[in-house]
């Protein structure tokens, strides 16, 4: 079998094409997009209640809500929200659940939210269950008023839910969004007077208003012809019709209509709860997400063509075009991977032709094209897509590739060249390395599986690095028993002794280069260890116990800032900040922001969450008429290392009182702040407290930047302190005054006016000079009749209230966020913050308690996570060994090289001054997996040479020379495959590329000097007798 593709070579070639091509139709249809899809694990519900403080928000909304959630098994965490009029529940499901397991338990949280609905009071509005989608959009169209006059808002949301239903209807769209899209209502905008003289209260009014709009079933009339349903029409189909209306009748038999006490127009939500700017021109964003696996540049080709459509029939005035569009991102990813990856390649059959000679270099290089395919291939079977992750994964396992091949092609020389045939040579070479090579494979296979298998979002972000490298190995170790030996067999040149001719001269083109001098110097090093082994090991152990020495010195950091022409923006005003605040504050910031040389673009969302430009934004907030976030587009990626503290610095000094952050956006899993520390407890005095002591330390710490506390007390609030007996004698419950009040002043809903498939809803509200200022509260009346005046039932005061309560876990929590100067390490900063707060002597009272979350959080979390599945697998890496070598020794020895590997490892990222994160984590754990390929080869000649099993330290010495030529060439081409990664500098892939680099090549020193000599001790006839006389045996087995 060993040799059938040689024996057939029209099979053999067949293979190669079969391989080549399916791998070509893969690239060409698997799907591309910027990074891994991320499982919807995060979501919220969101419940409105009109009027209702934020504690009455808590008890009446959130907690019923929170305990629902809670009962399910499948929810990791839940924490809530509650300010005045909302309350927002975010959910976190379980990271070890899969994919299809998170649908079913999004269908289980919306069955929860409904029973939990059942017991909220009247007056509540419908609870919305979010999933949010993680991920960043795929296209962001904008709708932007360029025109002279007033913004027509009308024409640009209609046109706006044109487009997006253009959207929606093109194959591989998942769904889409719009933001700052004005809500058009049917306003009945009632005369207080007139209401009140025809003796209605406004509820009363919106309740009769609400019961004409009616479409209802009366029943089926039966005969003989069949039955035929019947129903009582009457629904809304405009605004005359809700004029129409009778709210009451006179004793005369005339009745009082809508028209007569109110004004019924078509408009807009005033005021207005979102709103969009480009540039302070006013816009409407659609924003576009593919379902994963689709080629996200040929779905933007289409989706631009109706965006082009689209604009080339626009108005006059109204300019129509994308604002994000990320088939540029993953193009340009993508692009700049696939030419690391060709120049890699190229570093790599360099170095075959240097250390091997041209035909080695052909034969070990036709397994790059075979294995790239067929990963391709396997890719293609098992539905992953082309991304940033998956295509370094390539990258980082293309000098590993190779590395099977290798081996067997130097056996096969070393073979012919002690005169056996083609045949032999192959037949005997595949039989004395089909064990070793697949043990290297399998031990690379599985120290790269835990990256593969990581949870949680960690793991759905750099799985695909390991499974890349899975594949190739699997993959490489096929070609390298199959194609590869017949290749070299078909390349191979005549030998002397074949041809009779005497020895030809070596020639490096042919040969490799090689120079006696040094192989001399080389040799007597070896030999120099062997007879003194204490060298040897103290050669391996010394450089990397001062590795492992210089990891503790380096910063750490979880994942670092990408690199992108754009960064984030976000602005927080005081609660009581209405839209109007907002507006005006983000035109001035614009202006000031607009002015900084390389801003191309500006672009907020107010009132609600902008579109996720990149994939792991996860901003639900919603519903604050003082928040607005969005990003700044640059001219250029290094922009963003010049601008963004510039950006933050002149904002903050221009608007002190407001909370401004400009950041760059970060890789790996979402976080709500580079800094955080929850404060768990019940009242919220003590919280308070806490809370003011953390963030005082926190402002004295270098490096931060804004402090911000989830639990916001003290905001102003106007209160009635009503009489209960002036109440009573008026005819109303305190209750019953609340929703009057609420109805006058927010609106209520009365019904919808359904035009085409678009239904408006109707609000019954008060005019606008009701509602804006104290003296006209105080004069308005509530009850049925004429009413009684709010001033007759008590006094109204401005009082200060609780605004925001936050929760976590059912229990009440004061969140402190700290935001950091751009590009500033967490790690150092936290570190800093602690030793500062121990100084303070401060205690955290009993009762309550401070959990550290952000970053540190995120790393621990996933770091244990990869420790749970590293170590069994690192087990059944070492069950492996010992079955390879039939020796627990060697197994031992093996995995103490892989260990000390780590320390050159660590040194390598110190070298290139990295701050040591995650990716050097898993970098070190990939590294164990190849680390050990050069000690197993080297062991495994050792112990098939029965002169070196036998303490014959010359037979020892010519062994590992021997091996010496594979090793070196399958370190060099690792550590090459790696130089287009170290050239790039790329801050996400340089800790990694740094850390294998460094291992792989100490890895080397470790196969060739320290694992000979602890060898040669094991081998030693001294220490042979002594371990024969510890286990009493009578001879030593031969190992």
């Amino acid at each position: 079998m060993s040799t059938l593709f040689f024996k057939l070579p029209r099979l053999a070639i067949l293979a190669i094409l079969v391989v080549l091509i399916g791998g070509l139709g893969a690239m060409l249809t698997l799907g591309r997009q910027e990074d891994p899809t991320l499982i919807e694990r995060y979501g919220y519900v969101l419940t409105p209640f009109p009027g209702a403080d934020a504690e009455r928000i808590e008890a009446l909304i959130t907690e019923p809500v929170e305990a629902a959630l809670m009962e399910l098994p499948e929810v990791e965490e839940v924490s809530s929200t509650s300010r005045a009029g909302f309350s927002q529940v975010r959910v976190e499901i379980r990271e070890d659940l899969s994919e299809a397991e998170v649908d079913d338990t999004w269908t289980l949280i919306r069955g929860q939210v409904e029973e939990a609905r059942a017991q909220f009071p009247t007056g509540v509005g419908a609870p919305e269950v979010e999933r949010l989608y993680v991920g960043a959009a795929t296209l962001v169209v904008g709708l932007t008023w360029t025109g002279e006059g007033d913004v027509p808002l009308t024409v640009m949301r209609r046109l706006a839910l044109d487009l997006e239903d253009q959207f929606q209807r093109l194959p591989g769209t998942e769904e889409t969004q719009t933001y700052g899209m004005p809500v058009e209502e049917v306003r009945v905008v009632v005369d207080p007077q007139a209401l009140s003289a025809a003796g209605l209260s406004f509820r009363q009014a919106a309740a009769l208003i609400a019961s004409a709009d009616s479409k209802t079933p009366a029943g089926r009339v039966r005969g003989e012809g069949g039955t035929i349903g019947f129903e009582v029409g009457g629904e809304f189909d405009g605004i005359s019709r809700v004029r129409q209306v009778p709210l009451l009748q006179r004793a005369d038999g005339s009745a009082v209509r809508v028209a007569d006490v109110a004004r019924v127009e078509k408009g807009f939500a005033d005021p207005s709860t979102q709103q969009a700017y480009e540039n302070n021109l006013r816009t409407v964003l659609v924003g576009v997400y593919i379902s994963p696996g689709q080629r996200v540049d040929k779905w933007a080709e289409s989706a631009r063509a109706i965006s082009d459509n689209f604009a080339a029939n626009a108005p006059p005035g109204l300019k129509v075009e994308a604002v994000f569009d990320q088939s540029l991102y993953t193009n340009d990813r993508l692009n700049g991977l696939a030419k690391n990856l060709l120049f890699s390649a190229f570093i790599v059959i360099v170095v075959l032709f240097v250390t091997m000679g041209w035909r080695s270099a052909i034969v070990v290089g036709m397994a790059i094209p075979l294995t790239v395919s067929l990963v391709l291939i396997l890719f293609s079977v098992f539905g992953h897509p082309l991304h940033q992750m998956s295509v370094t994964g390539l990258v980082i396992s293309l000098g590993l590739l190779i590395d099977n091949a290798i081996v067997v092609v130097d056996e096969f020389d070393q073979m012919r060249a002690k005169g056996q045939t083609r045949f032999e040579a192959i037949r005997q070479s595949l039989n004395h390395l089909a064990a070793p090579l697949a043990a290297s494979t399998l031990t690379t296979a599985l120290a790269f599986a835990p990256i593969a298998m990581l949870p949680g979002g960690a793991g759905e972000f750099v799985g695909m690095i390991g499974l890349s490298v899975v594949f190739s190995i699997s993959a490489s170790f096929v070609v390298s028993i199959t194609v590869i030996p017949a290749m070299a067999g078909w390349f191979d040149r005549k030998r002397g002794w074949e041809t009779g001719q005497p020895k030809r001269p070596r020639r490096w083109w042919r040969d490799g280069v090689t120079n006696d001098f040094i192989s001399d110097g080389y040799r007597a090093s070896i030999e120099a260890v062997l007879r003194y082994p204490l060298l040897g090991i103290a050669a391996g152990v010394a450089p990397a116990i001062f590795g492992f020495w210089l990891v503790g010195q380096l910063p750490s950091q979880f994942f670092p800032q990408t690199e992108r022409d754009q960064f984030q923006v976000s602005l927080q005003l005081s609660p009581e900040a209405d839209i109007n605040d907002t507006v005006d504050i983000v035109h001035r910031a614009t202006d000031l922001i607009n002015g900084i040389e390389g801003v191309e673009d500006v672009t907020w969302v107010l009132g609600q969450p902008s579109p996720r430009v990149y994939y792991n934004i996860l901003n639900n907030t919603e519903g604050v008429e003082g928040f607005a976030s969005g990003w700044i587009q640059l001219d250029s990626n290094e922009r963003t290392h010049e601008i963004v503290g510039e950006v933050q610095r002149r904002v903050r000094d221009e608007f002190p009182s407001a909370r401004f952050l400009a950041l760059p956006f970060e890789q790996g899993p979402p976080a709500d702040a580079p800094i955080e520390f929850r404060i768990m407890g019940n009242d919220f005095d003590t919280l308070d407290m806490i809370g003011d002591q953390t963030r005082a330390v926190l402002g004295q710490t270098p490096g931060v930047t804004y402090t911000v506390a989830s639990l916001e007390l003290g905001a102003p609030t106007m209160r009635l302190q009503a009489d209960e007996a002036a109440s009573a004698m008026a005819g109303e419950r305190l209750t019953d005054i609340a929703a009057d009040l609420s109805a006058e002043l927010e609106g209520v809903r009365a019904g919808s006016v359904l035009e085409g498939t678009e239904e408006l809803p109707v609000k019954v509200i008060a005019p606008m000079s009701r509602r804006s200022g104290m003296t006209d509260l105080r004069s308005a009346t509530v009850g049925s009749g004429s009413g009684t005046p709010i001033s007759a039932l008590g006094d109204v005061t401005l009082v200060p209230e609780t605004a925001v309560i936050t929760r976590r876990n059912g229990q009440r929590m004061n969140q402190i966020l700290a935001f950091l100067d751009p590009y500033t390490l967490p790690a150092p900063v936290l570190e800093d913050y602690q030793a500062r707060f121990a100084e303070t002597g401060f205690h955290v009272p009993a009762g309550y308690e401070v959990l550290i979350g952000g970053e540190a959080e995120n790393s621990s979390d996933a770091v244990g996570n990869l420790a749970a599945v590293g170590v069994p697998l690192v087990m059944v890496m070492a069950g492996a060994i010992m079955l390879v070598f039939n020796s627990f020794r060697m197994m031992l020895l093996v995995l103490a090289t892989g260990f000390l590997s780590l320390g050159f490892a660590f040194f390598g990222v110190w070298l290139f001054n990295l701050p040591f994160g995650f990716n050097a984590i898993i970098g070190g754990l990939g590294l164990f997996g190849i680390a050990i390929n050069g000690s197993i080869v080297v062991l495994s000649l050792l112990r098939a040479s029965p002169a070196a099993m036998a303490d014959d330290v010359i037979a020892q010495r010519e062994v590992v020379v021997d091996a010496t030529r594979h090793i070196v060439a399958t370190t060099l081409t690792t550590m090459g495959g790696f130089v287009p990664i170290l050239l790039s500098g790329d801050s996400f892939w340089m800790p990694l590329a740094a850390g294998i680099s460094g291992g792989v090549g100490g890895s080397a020193l470790l196969a060739l000097y320290f694992t000979p000599a602890v060898f040669r001790i094991t081998t030693a006839k001294p220490v042979r007798t002594a371990l024969r006389h510890m286990f009493n045996r009578s001879e030593m087995p031969a190992e």
